[in-house]
């Protein structure tokens, strides 16, 4: 089951995500702006890459790094 405090942050993230970076990259496409498409690509697999990183970060603190 998944912890409520977890899933909040989890929520509230991908929210702040999809607003910054989802946003940007869907007026790049509406635009047919393929170079600024493929940076903003980037930019998402960036962010979304340091959101798994904090969970994990903070799920191991929360275990007291018994992994």
């Amino acid at each position: 089951m998944i912890n409520a405090d977890i899933e909040s942050w989890a929520l509230a993230r991908a929210h702040h995500i999809v607003l910054n970076e989802g946003l940007s990259l869907a007026k790049a496409a509406q635009d047919l702006d393929r170079k600024r498409s493929r940076s903003l690509v980037y930019e998402l697999r960036k962010v979304i890459t340091a959101a798994i990183v904090e969970a994990h970060a903070a799920s191991f603190e929360a275990d007291g790094g018994q992994r």
